[in-house]
């Protein structure tokens, strides 16, 4: 597959994070979506883990731990306006991760080029 352009440009709350959307979604919906079936096709397709339409390619800012109101970082992340930053994707890596210590952990375990 081929290597994709992307850039990152807004601030978002979203449900336990405040991300950045990669702009255009699409491109990187199709890489994982190119993944997800090679992975289905080597450990079947019920071993392949989440539903694949709720996924939203992005790069997370912080993670949000608490309950509580949104509104002070909707309002943190109003007054900020980033340079947009162009990214070309040049490889996929294949991940082993867990939240087992309250906490985002992964490992590498493959990576696979794009051309």
């Amino acid at each position: 597959m081929p290597a994709v352009a992307v850039e990152f440009s807004q601030v978002v709350v979203a449900d336990e994070a405040i991300v950045m959307p990669a702009i255009p979604a699409e491109p990187v919906q199709g890489l994982r979506a190119a993944t997800r079936t090679a992975i289905g096709r080597i450990v079947g397709e019920d071993q392949v883990p989440e539903d694949p339409s709720r996924y939203r390619p992005h790069v997370s800012v912080a993670y949000l731990a608490a309950d509580g109101p949104a509104e002070p970082y909707v309002q943190a992340v109003r007054s900020v306006a980033p340079e947009p930053a162009a990214v070309t994707i040049r490889h996929v890596d294949l991940s082993e991760m867990h939240r087992d210590r309250r906490m985002y952990e992964w490992q590498v375990v493959a990576r696979m080029p794009l051309r």
